[in-house]
């Protein structure tokens, strides 16, 4: 493989990609990945619109990677080639504070250690899904995923992964507990998924009114409670009659949602903060709600391995998540892939996203 020609849809700056080759380099450790397929997440809009001031470009975006192992070099990885993987996006260096701590955003590379926002100038370049081809670091998470699910579907394991550790494994949430999401995105639902399968009493998810489609879709997949009124509060007075001990914020750009969070929950509860909120700031937070009420905060970056491994049986057990995956892009159709992700084409019947090789 070495020396053959690879293209990629290279994002040199904000808005603006380039169709580029690159040719495959000589590689020391590690291999390659055949990409098959990689979901569009807000955060990947956030980076397309230059609204994530950690990013270098110019880079190659794509970090919920579907593909198989294509070539391997050393004994990096115990897994025959042609077997299809999910590519966790974090890379781990297994030495730094961070690795150490077991946290998610390892820093050996800058900006972070991560499929996706790696700058394509570090070398082998080829650091994202809207690529044929994407490395194999000797850091890197591999789970193998069934050839009976397509692999547009597939890449909703990614989102899968994090709303179990989100919902489920941060705030420990147990049979009969209750929780509210705020945000009916991917995460959302794959959060309110994730809650159901282990029991949850009760699950409410919040939404704006141009979610509808998602809002309904959380309805189909289980939701106590949908609303799309600025006033949660009430709803979910009437719908639980009490305040829930988990709020999950899985909301794109808005800062007010940790207000939300803050004020809904029960006193004794947790918030797990999993959004990003791009270059917008949360004003006016009064913290002494967080020690009146006892609460615990735990921020939220990437899935657990226990994650991907219940994701990976769940999207092939679970037929109902055929349909999540709505929109499908080829490769040369990037940005469309991008907007539509974003919303810039409209909310109806916006699921999910893909882009496939």
């Amino acid at each position: 493989m070495t020396g053959a020609s690879t293209k990629a849809m290279l994002l040199v700056e904000p808005q603006r990609f380039t169709r580029t080759s690159f040719t495959l380099p000589d590689i020391p450790v590690g291999g390659w990945i055949a990409v098959e397929a990689t979901g569009v997440s807000g955060a990947d809009a956030q980076i397309w619109a230059g609204n994530n001031r950690f990013i270098k470009y110019p880079l190659i975006l794509g970090h919920e990677i579907v593909g198989r192992v294509a070539k391997l070099v050393d004994d990096s990885f115990d897994i025959e080639i042609g077997t299809r993987v999910i590519l966790e996006p974090a890379i781990h260096c297994g030495a730094c504070r961070r690795c150490l701590s077991g946290l998610h955003s390892c820093r050996f590379r800058s900006p972070v250690n991560s499929y996706g926002r790696l700058p394509s100038t570090e070398p082998p370049a080829l650091w994202g899904g809207f690529a044929e081809f994407v490395y194999l670091d000797p850091g890197a998470r591999i789970h193998p995923v069934s050839d009976n699910v397509e692999a547009p579907v597939a890449t909703f394991a990614h989102a899968l992964a994090d709303g179990f550790t989100w919902a489920v494994e941060l705030p420990d949430l147990q049979a009969g507990d209750s929780i509210l999401i705020l945000g009916p995105g991917p995460r959302g639902l794959a959060a309110l998924i994730a809650a159901k399968d282990v029991g949850a009493g009760w699950v409410g998810v919040a939404g704006l009114p141009d979610d509808a489609d998602r809002l309904a879709m959380a309805k189909e997949l289980g939701a106590d409670m949908v609303v799309d009124d600025p006033d949660i509060a009430d709803a979910v007075a009437n719908s639980l009659g009490a305040r829930p001990r988990v709020v999950l914020d899985v909301t794109r750009d808005d800062p007010e949602a940790l207000h939300t969070s803050l004020d809904l929950v029960r006193s004794g509860g947790t918030v797990v903060v999993a959004s990003s909120k791009g270059v917008r700031a949360t004003n006016q937070l009064f913290s002494d709600i967080i020690l009146l009420k006892e609460l615990t905060i735990r921020g939220a970056f990437g899935a657990s391995a226990g994650g991907y491994h219940w994701a990976t049986k769940k999207i092939e057990a679970d037929t109902r998540l055929d349909s999540l995956v709505s929109h499908e892009f080829p490769l040369a159709e990037a940005d469309r892939a991008v907007q539509a992700a974003a919303g810039l084409f409209g909310h109806d019947e916006l699921l999910t996203v893909a882009v496939t090789v």
